[in-house]
């Protein structure tokens, strides 16, 4: 198991997007926290890659938590729509 973290954009956005898309996150965030780092498990999470140190998994068909790893933890630093992922990526690409 994995220390998760949680950032103040997740908190910001939970309020903002209501108690379901909430619920769902909190359960994806402790399943994340309970398998990260086993392979076969991150499939059926549906756990993805971004990019060196960021991951994300789908809380609902429109939203995901984007996921910050920092070698002894993962911050869960928002909960974004597949196009602000995108953004995000591209702005972080561009640093």
């Amino acid at each position: 198991m994995i220390r998760v973290d949680i950032g103040p954009r997740v908190f910001k956005s939970a309020e903002r997007l209501g108690p379901k898309v909430t619920a769902h996150a909190e359960a994806k965030i402790a399943a994340v926290a309970a398998q990260f780092g086993n392979p076969h498990a991150h499939a059926g999470l549906g756990l993805r890659k971004l990019g060196r140190r960021s991951y994300e998994i789908r809380v609902w068909l429109q939203w995901r938590v984007v996921f910050i790893y920092e070698g002894d933890r993962l911050t869960a630093y928002d909960i974004m729509s597949h196009d602000e992922v995108a953004a995000w990526l591209k702005q972080r690409r561009g640093k």
